[in-house]
């Protein structure tokens, strides 16, 4: 067809290039040529393009691919080549005939391009739309885009406008020293004097080559092996004894991840003391000159939408001190210690709390639970690179083994060598305990680092081979109850389509046939709470993770700068202005002092020190914001019921719209939230010391105590304070919003047929019960009634009438009544109407008066009625009380208390609550719902003969129920022929 495919276009060079076998034009997004105008009234063949891109998304979205994001980048060169580029002139004739032939090329100008483009991108707008707010605003803002699809370029708009998450590159602080650990670091855990004074003297060394590194790395020139190489040589040369070794791993794997587990510790340049320069500036331009901190010190690419394994920043360190040392001893231990933290980290037991707010603010016990998974996922991460990386060292090599012989040699050797680290093993855990999430990332930095044999071993391949059954089950449209969150799924699609497409992976292996996959399925239902169910993945740390999704930004940035794209950015115009008033904001300056000050004294002390003051803060702070939430939240949405009552009855009849009476409450009390900032520093400064005396030892010197207690103290304010100001506005909103949908609920949302529904009057104080304690009141009456009970059990006379009182009262205060509620009370209240009719309560007392008096049956109807009447505001379902259940209670009934059914049928038509047609009505229904028909039976009462239809189907066995059924239904003709008033109902 002359379609250049994606994957195959852009796998290993992660750049759209060539033509066609056929000669073919193709696109250009060479930046010296003049972008051609994109037309959709010039796009040859539509029907065609259609179809392929349909077929394309289809394979994008059942995930056929092996990388997503590779394919999406494709995607966007498309949209952005600026013009088709041929050999010569008469390639970009095309004979008439064959635009629509199988061999003609696909793309045959510009607009053919971006309209397959759009056309893709239509169907992959879920995705689009959790791309950051640069991605999102370049592709909203692009004229193709607009002039194709101006649906699609509305949706991009919407998304960019709601989107609120940010994505930003932390500067990595400078190198700080691991502090002495004096449980593992003291005398007593060294074989001698000797070994102990040589590690001693040996961590000096390890500090001073990392502080002249540090200095030195970027000079132009400056090479680490021989500026450093020998003095690393000549310090792991000392390191003779098996103990030395195994503390100096220990201090190397600590240094290591204190300098690189952070999302900045990865790349970039330590700038020492320009983030404190920074925050002098004031917090109004901050945000401005950090974005300008980043775009003049982060790197400008990360290798294209497939970067190979790399070691920027921090780790290039790390990774050149292993290959200078050249010591098998401590690649030995190093091993051991990097897989024995990975098994521990793994098998971390992460909280797993469902977000609590409604509308999305996210609570601040939350933010830190996944901001905790974030540290352990990075950590993970860190070390399964650094653990591939020495445990292949040995055999890898730039090129695969040259002839098959030597391959099968070497194949046969390895095999029987056995892992490093059972990673098939924890894969399969982390697979059935629903924790994918979390494995398969450090897992896949891991085999990254692998050599052109590891893929081969039938170890590693089952590995991959489960990779890619998971990869093959993470379609993003499915989304339902259980399944796993979309940026879960979207992070393990991009970790292992980058995975997929590293030169030492075979690219055959994702062509697998599906059979290969079925016996090595895992079953994922063994847990039904994992964290992939849980939304811990955020945009933050997806491109964390994943920093090569940022080329798609750089690509269309690329377009509107009109630059080649090798630039990896796009060039405009850095205004500089002046830091006047450097000295005018000292509190920024001694808040950073503070925290060095802090981290200082925490270094001088044990790691429990620090673990305690900071478990402290994390609880105080989040205990400070519950109690904000319970007092002054709590206070300002009574002060909203109360004012919203008080604007109901000025504007009477008339009502409201609901989001006025919103907008006007909130502009009266989201003022008022400026106090939970005070309230939350006096609630920290007063808790706060006291749980630290409560859980450091008594012995604790008063210095530090005092030490600890200051900053926890400052922590627990910053923690609290920091979310108070973010989410203050938005909860108080949020919890009016629910008092005045509750208060307009209870009001009636519009006038109904018996009129407008009425609130309580202004002089109630709103002591009745609660709709919820009256409907378990009633039901356990009711269950008292028809259940199975002991002989003993009953209710009293006086209680019922308290409780249909108690209804009464609740009926006409309405503060916590809602309509769905009072249906439910309208439905039980029928439900207990019914069996006073059939004497089927149970009443304490004698056992000769087990049964309510017909006095007392009367009275309780009659309090029925009148609620029916006058306070219900729902309609009642008077129907229910002559249905096939209700009727069949009747069936015991004794003859002279049928009465009580007539005194009923005859007071809910005097009173209006039912026209005699329908009860007329129900009776007919009860008649043929249970007999619709086929032939007749006759019954004889005394003198006169009865007609009551009865059905009797070929086959059918009368049951006892029916049986019960038909005697109420005689008897009801029965009652009924006894009073000619109610004869009407015949």
């Amino acid at each position: 067809m002359g379609f250049p495919q994606g994957a195959e276009v852009c796998k290993r060079s992660g750049r759209c290039s060539g033509r066609s076998e056929s000669g073919s034009p193709h696109p250009s997004r060479t930046g010296h040529l003049t972008a051609e105008p994109a037309d959709p009234a010039r796009v040859s063949s539509h029907h065609r393009l259609e179809l392929v891109a349909l077929v394309y998304s289809s394979c994008i979205a059942e995930n056929l691919v092996p990388n997503l994001f590779l394919e999406l980048f494709f995607v966007l060169q498309l949209l952005t080549a600026r013009r088709m580029v041929a050999a010569k002139d008469s390639d970009l004739e095309t004979t008439p005939g064959a635009v629509d032939s199988l061999e003609s090329p696909l793309f045959q100008s510009v607009h053919d391009c971006v309209f397959f483009a759009v056309k893709v991108l239509e169907r992959q707008f879920h995705i689009l739309s959790h791309l950051d707010k640069g991605t999102l605003k370049l592709l909203a803002e692009n004229e193709r885009l607009l002039c194709f699809s101006p649906a699609l370029q509305g949706c991009l708009r919407a998304a960019y406008e709601g989107s609120v998450a940010k994505v930003s590159l932390v500067m990595p602080p400078s190198a700080q020293a691991v502090s002495f650990q004096p449980e593992t670091d003291n005398r007593a855990n060294f074989s001698s004097d000797r070994a102990f004074h040589t590690f001693k003297k040996q961590r000096d060394v390890f500090y001073e080559v990392l502080r002249e590194w540090e200095d030195r790395h970027e000079e132009p020139g400056w090479d680490f092996e021989k500026g450093l190489g020998s003095r690393i040589r000549a310090m792991m040369g000392q390191l003779s004894a098996a103990c030395s070794h195994s503390h100096f791993v220990r201090l190397f794997q600590k240094q290591l991840l204190q300098m690189c587990q952070s999302p900045g510790g990865a790349g970039g340049t330590v700038l020492g003391e320009a983030p404190d320069v920074l925050n002098m500036l004031g917090a109004d331009k901050l945000g401005r000159l950090r974005r300008l901190q980043e775009r003049l010190v982060a790197p400008q690419s990360s290798g294209g939408p497939c970067p190979p394994p790399t070691f920027p920043g921090c780790q290039g360190f790390f990774r050149d001190f292993i290959l200078s040392a050249s010591s098998f001893q401590f690649n030995q231990h190093l091993m051991d210690s990097l897989s024995l933290k990975i098994r521990e980290l793994n098998s971390l037991a992460l909280p797993q709390p469902e977000p609590s707010d409604e509308d999305g603010e996210s609570d601040v016990d939350w933010q830190g639970e996944r901001r905790q998974f974030a540290v352990v996922l990075l950590s993970l991460r860190l070390l399964a690179k650094f653990l591939g990386f020495v445990a292949f060292l040995p055999y890898r090599g730039p090129e695969p083994p040259l002839t098959r012989e030597l391959q099968d040699s070497i194949l046969s050797l390895r095999s029987q060598v056995p892992p490093v680290l059972d990673v098939r093993a924890l894969l399969q855990q982390g697979l059935r305990a629903r924790r994918a999430v979390l494995t398969v990332p450090w897992l896949v930095e891991f085999l990254s680092l692998a050599d052109h044999i590891v893929p081969m071993l039938d170890y590693y391949r089952s590995v991959f081979t489960l990779l890619l059954h998971l990869h093959r089950r993470l379609i993003l449209s499915k989304e339902s109850e259980g399944e796993m969150c979309f940026l879960n799924k979207l992070l393990l699609l991009a970790v292992l389509g980058w995975l997929f497409q590293i030169p030492t992976v075979p690219e055959d292996l994702f062509f697998l046939e599906e059979g290969q996959l079925d016996v090595l399925e895992v079953d994922t239902v063994a847990s039904e709470h994992g964290l992939d169910s849980m939304p811990v993945v955020d945009q933050q740390l997806l491109y964390t993770c994943c920093p090569y999704i940022g080329e798609l930004r750089k690509l269309l940035a690329s377009w509107v700068s009109g630059s080649s794209g090798r630039s990896g950015g796009f060039v405009r115009k850095i205004t500089p202005t002046t830091t006047t008033g450097l000295g005018a904001q000292p509190p920024q300056t001694t808040q950073g002092l503070q925290a060095q000050l802090a981290q200082a004294f925490f270094h001088n002390h044990p790691p429990s020190l620090r673990r305690t003051v900071e478990f402290v803060a994390e609880r105080i702070g989040s205990n400070c914001v519950k109690h904000i939430k319970a007092t002054l939240v709590a206070e300002l949405v009574r002060q909203a019921e109360s004012l919203l009552q008080e604007q109901l009855v000025t504007q009477g009849q008339e009502g409201g719209d609901p989001a006025q009476l919103l907008e006007i409450l909130c502009s009266q009390l989201c003022p008022h939230g400026a106090q939970a900032l005070t309230q939350g520093r006096e609630f920290c400064q007063k808790k706060s010391p006291g749980a630290v005396r409560a859980l450091l030892p008594e012995e604790t010197p008063a210095a530090v105590l005092s030490s600890a207690e200051n900053i926890a103290v400052s922590l627990a304010t910053e923690k609290a304070c920091a979310w108070l100001s973010a989410n203050i506005t938005a909860l108080i909103r949020r919890e009016v919003k629910a008092a005045v949908s509750r208060t307009l609920r209870a009001q009636g949302p519009e006038p109904a047929a018996r009129g407008e529904r009425r609130g309580c009057s202004r002089a109630c104080e709103h002591h009745a019960p609660l709709p919820s304690h009256l409907i378990s009141e009633i039901k356990d009456v009711l269950s008292l009634a028809v259940g199975p009970r002991d002989p003993e059990e009953g209710v009293a006379p006086e209680y019922l009438e308290q409780l249909l009182g108690h209804l009464g009262q609740m009926l006409r205060c309405r503060q916590f009544l809602c309509p769905p509620a009072e249906q439910h009370l309208a439905k039980c209240s029928v439900e207990l109407a019914s069996l006073l009719v059939a004497d089927q309560i149970p009443i304490l007392g004698p056992p000769a008066q087990h049964q309510l008096e017909r006095g007392q049956a009367r009275r309780l109807l009659l309090m029925l009625l009148s609620l029916w009447k006058d306070d219900f505001q729902v309609p009642v379902p008077l129907q229910l009380l002559l249905r096939p259940r209700n009727v069949a209670l009747l069936a015991d009934t004794r003859p002279k208390e049928w009465d009580l059914l007539l005194f009923l049928l005859r007071e809910l038509v005097e009173k209006d609550l039912m026209k005699r047609m329908e009860i007329k009505a129900c009776l007919d229904s009860l008649y043929e719902a249970q007999w619709p028909g086929v032939r007749s039976l006759h019954v004889l009462s005394g003198e006169n003969r009865c007609h009551v239809p009865f059905i009797l189907k070929e086959g059918q066995v009368i049951g006892p129920g029916i049986l019960r059924i038909f005697q109420s239904s005689v008897n009801i003709v029965r009652c009924l022929e006894a009073h000619p008033e109610m004869k009407w109902l015949l």
